[in-house]
């Protein structure tokens, strides 16, 4: 049994033992946190201990990793740490960097390929703990082979077209080309337009056989109706000759037949010969 001397004692002891503080849970700077064991602790009493590590991203420089409860606080870390720097890209073919973040932890970068290569895979890389996680290749931009067309040809720079390469078509004779007879390797893996065709060059026979009907119809026509005319016209000129013949030598044997055989008074000197004469030329001229 406790005498009533030991009391006082106890609650000295008692309250030397409330009066001591412990720390609260550590609040630590992003670079550094406490580690897992450290974590599983519930309390931290004074003059106990806790261990910390780098954060995530982040790799030790210099110091002890151990910090002390004291009187309620913890002792300023002395730990040291910086962010995992990634460094530089290794070299790819064709390939560069656009570096605007810088290479530590976190950064991204972005790989550019050189004009006629194309870039496959990641658009950014990452700087993360392991490294850069990014993965890129620069391909060779290429074209198809050119599509053949019917009467023509093309003709290309080299076996590979490649970006900028110019391909040309042309056609065979009597083959006019419809089209652009340039078509260009463009950066997207296509040709800057479709091949051209060739159509056959076609001639205007209708136009050129109307021409040579109206020609000769007109010529024909011309000719036929001029000798036609020339004909008739000259016909005319023989029938009024002769008729105007005619006439005339009806109108003379007419005046002939209607003249008297009895010479006139004035006419007594001519002799009985000439009266026989001028008898047989009227004769004559009527066919008696």
């Amino acid at each position: 049994m406790t005498s009533v001397k030991a009391w006082p004692l106890l609650l000295l002891q008692f309250s030397l033992v409330s009066m001591e503080k412990g720390c609260p849970f550590p609040d630590l700077n992003g670079k550094i946190i406490l580690s897992a064991e450290s974590r599983q602790k519930n309390n931290f009493p004074d003059n106990s201990k806790a261990v910390v590590e780098c954060a995530r991203g982040h790799e030790r420089e210099e110091g002890s990793d151990v910090i002390i409860c004291r009187s309620g606080k913890w002792s300023d870390p002395e730990l040291k740490c910086k962010k995992i720097d990634c460094g530089s890209p290794e070299d790819s073919p064709h390939m560069t960097y656009s570096i605007t973040e810088g290479t530590l932890f976190g950064a991204r970068i972005k790989p550019i390929c050189e004009r006629g290569y194309d870039l496959e895979g990641s658009s950014y890389w990452q700087c993360l703990v392991s490294g850069w996680n990014g993965k890129s290749t620069c391909s060779l931009i290429t074209c198809d082979e050119p599509s053949p067309i019917e009467h023509g040809k093309f003709s290309k720079p080299r076996n590979i077209i490649q970006l900028d390469d110019v391909v040309e078509y042309s056609c065979d004779d009597n083959y006019t080309l419809v089209g652009d007879r340039f078509i260009t390797c463009g950066q997207y893996w296509e040709y800057s337009s479709p091949p051209p065709e060739c159509k056959a060059i076609t001639t205007t026979n209708k136009a050129t056989t109307t021409a040579t009907d109206t020609t000769t119809a007109t010529a024909t026509d011309t000719t036929t109706a001029t000798a036609t005319d020339t004909t008739t016209a000259t016909a005319d000129t023989t029938t009024a000759t002769e008729t105007t013949t005619a006439s005339a030598t009806t109108l003379s044997n007419e005046r002939i037949l209607y003249e008297p055989l009895t010479p006139s008074p004035s006419e007594s000197s001519f002799k009985s010969n000439d009266t026989s004469t001028f008898v047989k030329q009227k004769s004559k001229g009527t066919g008696v």
